[in-house]
């Protein structure tokens, strides 16, 4: 009976270490709405790829896949173009940011825009 719960102590290790390694693992896997491409908020396409020298363009972010999205929104303020994939996990973040996030995020400005993406760890 000893040799018993011996070799079930020895499961649970092994499969813990294995559940734990994969856990690790599964950030880096790629998710399948992924280009494979980061665009980081202190480049300078973010200006270029949106309205450059209009400070009131509406940005909208969003969880999209786990990470955070930024969309540029139309004149009717609905999120037009996806400006940006960032490389800030959803579920790293603080409950609070998380659940906005979900629940979608209007900024108002690029200047904003990077105040927010900085804030949340970009």
């Amino acid at each position: 009976m000893r040799k018993v719960w011996l070799c079930i102590f020895y499961a649970l290790c092994i499969f813990t270490i294995v559940f734990s390694l994969f856990w690790m693992a599964l950030p880096s896997l790629p998710f399948p709405a992924d280009s494979g491409e980061e665009t980081p908020a202190s480049e300078p396409g973010l200006a270029a790829q949106g309205s450059a020298g209009q400070s009131g363009t509406d940005f909208y972010l969003c969880d999209e896949g786990g990470r955070v999205v930024v969309y540029t929104c139309s004149d009717n303020g609905l999120p037009d173009k996806r400006l940006l994939r960032t490389g800030i996990y959803v579920n790293l973040l603080p409950e609070a940011d998380a659940l906005r996030l979900k629940q979608g995020l209007y900024v108002t400005g690029e200047t904003a825009l990077r105040a927010l993406l900085e804030d949340l760890g970009e």
